[in-house]
């Protein structure tokens, strides 16, 4: 797998953050922060390997090798379903991602949320784009707004 961070921008202040720069901005910041999603993503897309592959060890073939399987994607942020990344960026570094390896294999993209941005039309447009799975990381009482179980309840 490959964890790509695609933007820094976040809704929530979540404590237990590892990084400062995962947290809301607004205005010309917003925008800048923004802006360096787009910039980099070209880039970094362009210099992901050839073909997104892993030897699976637990799986041999006859001869008592690995098989190849299909690697991932895991794009993730901040929050990747905020409407200022949403369709610039996030919706742009699928289509690549797919367009990059249609001829090498394939690979599977995944997309990690706090989920409480997620609504049915961003899951239908996500399915839509080929996305493999979406992994919700924030429904815990470690996350900023999610202390009460009835606000997990609420989210779930």
């Amino acid at each position: 797998s490959v964890y790509y961070v695609l933007s820094y921008l976040c809704h929530r202040t979540c404590p237990h953050c590892y990084e400062d720069r995962f947290r809301p901005y607004y205005g010309e910041e917003r925008d800048a922060v923004v802006a360096q999603s787009l910039n980099a993503f070209p880039r970094v897309v362009e210099h992901l390997p050839a073909r997104m592959v892993f030897q699976d060890w637990a799986n041999l073939d006859e001869d008592g090798r690995p098989t190849e399987r299909r690697g991932r994607v895991i794009l993730a942020g901040g929050e990747v379903l905020l409407d200022p990344v949403r369709e610039p960026v996030l919706y742009p570094v699928i289509r690549l991602l797919h367009q990059r390896y249609a001829s090498a294999g394939g690979v599977d993209v995944l997309v990690q949320t706090t989920g409480d941005v997620l609504t049915e039309t961003i899951l239908d447009e996500l399915l839509a784009l080929g996305v493999r799975a979406i992994s919700v990381a924030g429904i815990d009482s470690y996350h900023k707004g999610m202390e009460t179980p009835e606000a997990r309840a609420r989210l779930q």
